[in-house]
């Protein structure tokens, strides 16, 4: 279902970084997809298009969430002096105002279409860059950020905040450029092979021992005798040990595999 709601709301105009069609029955998808991702997408639908909210409340199961984003659209309307009526439905909920009032801002600016390349490409770089922020910083920290960003004074406890948790992550993100830059052209290797012959061996162990649900954690091989220490999944906490003469082992691909790797320690 998400696929199918980025897909409309892709089609309705709507900007979810990445999507766009605005009809009652998206209004009624996204209602009962639940989604917090989709449902920021509301107040700038029903600004954007005439839609009929009584059918919908009529129609939808999800009236009590129907009537906190009403509630939410009430007081961004009036903040943005947009007037529109909108039915007296309201009630409080436990969404993040700010959340819902900075996609919407978002998705209004860039619906309006800037006349100037430079101007089309400032709300793409902000865009970007709140997606980008999202994904490493919490929702103080970025509001602390735009607040620097705008030379806006921040109280003690935020300073304090920043200074102690939100600049040290900016100094890491410089130190890290060249890092970064390196990993990010490189891929990491999986050795299908070494991870058959541990799946072989949990296998193989839980028929020879009946030891179910064995996760390996290190193995090797001395003496024509194949050590391998292993936790049970269900605990994950004591490690134990269990030792094999190579020539009770009767499976001939955990053998040629066992000649291959002699020794190794998953992490």
């Amino acid at each position: 279902m998400g696929i199918d709601i980025d897909k409309r709301l892709s089609e309705a105009g709507y900007r979810m970084l990445g999507a766009d069609e605005a009809t009652e029955g998206l209004m009624l998808s996204i209602l009962d997809n639940g989604n917090l991702r989709y449902l920021k997408a509301i107040p700038f639908l029903i600004y954007r298009y005439d839609l009929d909210l009584g059918r919908i409340q009529a129609k939808t199961r999800q009236k009590k969430l129907l009537a906190q984003l009403i509630s939410i659209t009430r007081r961004i309307f009036k903040e943005e002096g947009i007037i529109k009526s909108l039915p007296n439905i309201d009630q409080e909920g436990d969404f993040d105002y700010d959340d819902f009032k900075q996609e919407f801002d978002m998705q209004k600016l860039a619906s309006e279409k800037p006349r100037l390349l430079i101007e089309k490409q400032k709300i793409y770089a902000e865009r970007d860059a709140l997606m980008w922020l999202s994904q490493l910083f919490t929702k103080k920290e970025r509001q602390m950020i735009q607040r620097i960003l705008d030379e806006e004074p921040v109280s003690k406890t935020d300073y304090e905040y920043y200074s102690r948790k939100t600049k040290k992550k900016l100094n890491s993100i410089i130190n890290l450029q060249d890092l970064a830059r390196t990993l990010a052209n490189k891929s990491p290797k999986y050795d299908e092979g070494l991870f058959k012959l541990k799946s072989s061996l949990e296998r193989w162990l839980e028929t020879t021992d009946r030891i179910k649900a064995a996760s390996i954690q290190r193995f090797f091989i001395a003496d024509d005798t194949l050590s391998i220490f292993y936790r049970k999944k269900e605990t994950k906490e004591q490690i134990l040990n269990t030792q094999k003469q190579l020539k009770s082992i009767k499976d001939k691909d955990i053998i040629r595999l066992l000649g291959v790797y002699e020794e190794h320690e998953f992490i």
